[in-house]
């Protein structure tokens, strides 16, 4: 059966030539920009009356100041003129106690703004299938909702403000100067076009240098990520990899430098030319109204006054010309952001979907094809067997048959290409994800631990458990007496990935922590395999009885592992050439039979494996090294999930 809700066009955006997503400067874009302030209407009123507000007491002191020339002064009117010198104090604090107001309230909205706008992309990417981040470097993740939304913020909270206030303040600062004197008004507007007619050029550059500094900051913070982690940090050192590592970064360092000096620079002729205009105009008006001054026709308060007003006209002007460059740059950040949030998830609830409630266990695969991709080989291919409750199935097979494959479809990784993937009586993708995935639980070879104590580790699984549900949990996987032996017990910190405990230790503590869980269905990918053979044998036993009417995959390569399995499943290139126990394998002859003699019987004796596995493990935590940090050593890795697994 065909599902195409899936696809392969998840990354689905409006992009321009480069492959970039584009928002364009179009009304559409500018709705959706605009969007983000839709629930933030009253705030906005409230700034509005305060940029009319202040715009108007804008306008009076140039009016007092004429009044003081022309009537005031000649009339030696002592009483007019300190009122006028009164409302020349008494108006800018005025309008400085109302823009403190219009300052807290455009900080409020553009805050509130980015916070909408990192919530909505942080739960957009919670929802993207495991090929987009096997495919994006987390550090351009991290880049676009941490520097990308914050850059916006200045856009939503600053830029708009400065719009609609320089626009109410240019159209007053006309009405004004034309009900003045309309001869000297033509005068001043006609240098006003030399403000605005060259934006346009500056701020395509300008958007397109924005671009490639976001771009390039995401590189720098993708390389620190993966450099100034542990894993990362241990590849650099053991293969001496520091001047490499030195000059990649000397090397990005340069490029960003380039682009944030020439993203400083964008315009800025353009704007020392705006200067040279502004300085026209007064002299212009000086010139003109100096002769009706002499020739009586006009006062010189007015003069002087039509000249404060200019302040009013080519500031706001320069400033929309400059708002324009700015609004171009800010598209560019939201055109990385807008990028992400149009992707479409691989993964979703069809219309309809099913809550899972309860479920009995049962596991099928009804002609299961998959690939990673339209070019690639097929994963899997033809993959068809049911699964019943309670049974442990045991995925054997070479490196890249397709064993983690088939696990990574269980819990909706991934979906099949073609064929079902059924839970109980229903296709996974008729049921709710996240209802479905409180039923399965993953224990990996290489486990992931957050850099938090092991109890709240632990209760990532259920936070709702008890703290006698987190003991039982712990004791059940072994694991409960090396935390008591701990200074900080279950309070201990286990550091970044966990990596202050052994491999064992923190094999251990995944095991409880999807003991906790308490799921019906279970994945084990070679979860035993960092443990040595005394504590194999008593997690075993404890898997033994999580898995009591539970249904449990598990990719080993231990004989004793495969031997325990209800069923074993033999894959080969994507395809279950084989099926049944372990005898009927061995007595089949085939490729179980032959993986057998050439890796379970060069097993090692459980003596040797101990003491094999314990020497390179270091001594067990708070012993041996200062501080009571544990050993790293080396370990396989192969985390669940990541790349393209076998």
């Amino acid at each position: 059966m065909m599902y195409g809700g899936g696809g392969w066009g998840m990354h689905r955006a409006y992009r321009d030539n480069e492959g970039q997503p584009k928002v364009a400067l179009t009304a559409a874009g500018v709705r959706r920009v605009f969007g983000y302030l839709a629930p933030y209407w009253p705030h906005e009123i409230v700034i509005l009356i305060c940029v009319l507000a202040v715009t108007g007491l804008g306008l009076i002191p140039p009016l007092l100041i004429r009044s003081v020339i022309d009537t005031a002064l000649p009339d030696k009117d002592f009483g007019l003129l300190n009122l006028l010198v009164f409302g020349m104090v008494a108006l800018p604090f005025l309008s400085g106690l109302i823009s403190v107001l219009q300052s807290y309230l455009n900080a409020l909205v553009g805050q509130r703004i980015v916070y909408d706008l990192r919530k909505q992309l942080f739960r957009h990417m919670q929802r993207m299938s495991l090929r987009f981040f096997t495919k994006t470097r987390s550090g351009e993740i991290i880049s676009r909702i941490n520097n990308d939304v914050a850059g916006v913020q200045s856009v939503i909270a600053g830029t708009i403000i400065s719009i609609i206030t320089n626009i109410f303040t240019v159209l007053f600062t006309i009405v004004v100067l034309f009900l003045m004197n309309w001869q000297l008004a033509i005068i001043a507007l006609i240098v006003t076009p030399a403000f605005v007619l060259p934006t346009r050029r500056v701020g395509r550059y300008r958007r397109q240098v924005s671009r490639e500094t976001q771009e390039k900051q995401a590189d720098l913070s993708a390389f620190l990520h993966e450099m100034m982690n542990i894993s990362g940090y241990l590849l650099m050192r053991t293969f001496s990899g520091e001047q490499r590592a030195d000059s990649r970064f000397r090397g990005i360092g340069r490029d960003l430098l380039r682009l944030n000096i020439k993203q400083a620079m964008v315009g800025r002729w353009f704007f020392m030319f705006l200067g040279l205009f502004a300085s026209i105009g007064p002299a212009a008006i000086y010139w003109f109204g100096g002769r009706q001054v002499m020739q009586e026709e006009l006062t010189l308060g007015t003069i002087v006054a039509f000249v404060a007003f200019l302040r009013n006209l080519y500031g706001p002007s320069s400033q929309l010309a400059n708002v324009y460059v700015d609004v171009q740059g800010a598209m560019a950040l939201f055109d990385r952001i807008f990028g992400y949030l149009d992707m479409e998830p691989e993964i979703f609830d069809t219309p309809g979907a099913r809550e899972v409630s309860t479920v009995q266990g049962r596991i099928s695969f009804d002609d299961v094809w998959f690939r990673y991709n339209d070019e690639a080989a097929w994963a899997l291919a033809g993959i068809s067997f049911t699964a019943e409750p309670g049974e442990m199935i045991a995925l054997v097979g070479p490196s890249g048959a397709g064993k983690t494959t088939l696990t990574y479809l269980i819990p909706r990784l991934y979906d099949p290409v073609n064929g079902q993937v059924r839970l109980d009586d229903y296709d996974l993708r008729d049921l709710q994800y996240l209802s479905l995935m409180r039923h399965v639980g993953v224990v990996t070879q290489e486990p992931f631990l957050f850099h938090t104590s092991l109890r709240e580790n632990l209760l990532y699984a259920n936070p709702e458990a008890t703290e006698a549900d987190v003991v039982e949990a712990a004791k059940a996987a072994q694991i409960h007496d090396f935390i008591e032996g701990l200074p900080e017990k279950y309070e201990t910190v286990v550091g970044e990935r966990g990596f202050r405990l052994s491999g064992g230790e923190k094999q251990r503590v995944a095991i409880a922590r999807v003991f906790l869980k308490n799921p019906r269905i279970i994945i084990l990918d070679e979860a035993t395999s960092s443990l040595d053979s005394q504590s194999e044998e008593l997690i075993q036993q404890a898997l033994n009885t999580l898995r009591q009417g539970r249904t449990s995959f598990v990719i080993a390569h231990r004989l004793s592992t495969v031997r325990a399995a209800d069923r074993i499943l033999v894959l080969e290139e994507g395809r279950a050439v084989e099926a049944g126990t372990h005898e009927e394998l061995l007595a089949r002859g085939g490729l179980y039979a032959k993986l057998h003699s050439i890796q379970f019987r060069t097993e090692p004796e459980p003596a040797a494996v101990e003491s094999a596995e314990a020497g390179p493990s270091g001594p067990p935590f708070g012993r041996g090294r200062p501080g009571g940090m544990r050993g790293t050593g080396f370990q396989s890795s192969r985390p669940f999930p990541g790349g393209e697994p076998d």
